[in-house]
């Protein structure tokens, strides 16, 4: 799962990037778009293959065993690329107080024919549609960028995860979920701000940490709105190549 607590923090393009360059490494990858903003789904283009068959209806849904296999949309970047879409109306499962609702989507991926499942998380502090991703999930990559903002999201992301830990342990349930590192995006390669100096600090001192930096290129706000991979442009070849570096530090 890519988590932060805080928004514009690069999460996004963090999820698709992982997702993209573990296809293009020949891994069948499924990226689930739990946001209801559905920034992943718009940027990859996809839509349902029905009328209300994305994430929201596995959440909703008390035996969905199976679901995951089925809603999963192919994508036109990749073969080995496809995507489980949301759409504005899954923030309605935040009301759901179902008894397991937050084991759904666990349940719904079981069995899946996938490698790697990367999970895109809404910037929410708990609450059900965090819970189903620490749940389903067995790794936290943390998403910032070198601001106040990004480093306040990682914080409050990293006690939201203590707490589910803490939480596994009193009731004797295993603990298997780990923190793959932090993940810096959107740095000027020019001269830093003392802020950005100080924020990347900051998220270093967790040693958390991962390197390279991931540096800003406008050409990501480009593409997010063409629908297309900025790694298939030369612009995108800085970005690509620290994402690349990092993909081959959190997949196992």
């Amino acid at each position: 799962m890519v988590y932060s607590e805080s928004g514009g923090v690069t999460k996004t393009t963090t999820a698709v990037s992982i997702a993209m360059i573990a296809a293009e490494q020949g891994k069948r990858t499924v990226l689930v778009d739990l946001d209801p903003r559905a920034a992943s789904t718009k940027w990859l283009d996809v839509v349902p293959a029905g009328d209300g068959l994305h994430v929201g209806a596995i959440l909703g849904d008390e035996d969905p065993q199976g679901w995951g296999e089925d809603l999963a949309v192919r994508t036109a970047w990749s073969e080995n690329l496809r995507v489980i879409p949301s759409a504005r109306n899954v923030s309605n499962r935040e009301a759901d107080r179902a008894d397991h609702a937050e084991l759904r989507l666990r349940t719904a991926l079981e069995g899946i024919s996938a490698d790697l499942v990367i999970i895109d998380c809404p910037n929410r502090q708990g609450g059900p549609l965090t819970l189903s991703a620490l749940n389903a999930a067995d790794t936290i990559v943390y998403a910032s960028t070198a601001t106040s903002d990004g480093v306040d999201g990682v914080a409050g992301a990293r006690r939201t995860v203590a707490q589910f830990h803490h939480s596994r342990e009193r009731i004797g349930a295993p603990v298997t979920l780990t923190e793959a590192g932090i993940v810096c995006g959107g740095v000027r390669e020019t001269i830093m701000s003392r802020p950005a100096v100080a924020s990347i600090e900051e998220l270093r001192e967790t040693g958390m940490l991962l390197l390279p930096l991931v540096p800003e290129r406008a050409i990501i706000q480009e593409v997010r709105l063409t629908g297309d991979w900025y790694g298939n442009f030369r612009k995108g070849a800085p970005v690509l190549g620290a994402y690349q570096a990092i993909v081959d530090q959190v997949i196992r």
